[in-house]
């Protein structure tokens, strides 16, 4: 019985095969890396004012959740919600910040 050295070619073919493994196995590895810094980062961040770490409080205002400070009475707005308001009645700042902060 003879045994037949594997060819260059067949060589190349799996050092080819074994690349396209590992740059997979890196692709995947650095997407859950990614989205795992990314709850991580939510988790820590999730409902904190952005100016002095404090909770961040819920008031309702014309059917929109405005995101309001206890300590530094900051008001944050999530993406669209100015809009919202904006659609509202032409009143709604002075009645907004009475409500905020009255």
């Amino acid at each position: 019985m003879t045994t037949q050295e594997p060819s260059s070619r067949e060589d190349e073919y799996f050092l080819r095969m074994d690349a396209q493994k590992i740059d997979k196995m890196r692709a995947d590895l650095d997407k859950t890396r990614g989205e795992e810094s990314r709850q991580k980062r939510k988790e820590t961040h999730w409902m904190k004012c952005p100016k002095c770490g404090a909770d961040l409080s819920e008031v309702n205002y014309q059917n929109v959740m405005i995101d309001t400070c206890n300590e530094c009475k900051g008001i944050w707005l999530d993406h669209g919600e100015l809009e919202l308001l904006a659609k509202g009645e032409a009143k709604f700042s002075k009645r907004l910040l009475n409500r905020v902060f009255g």
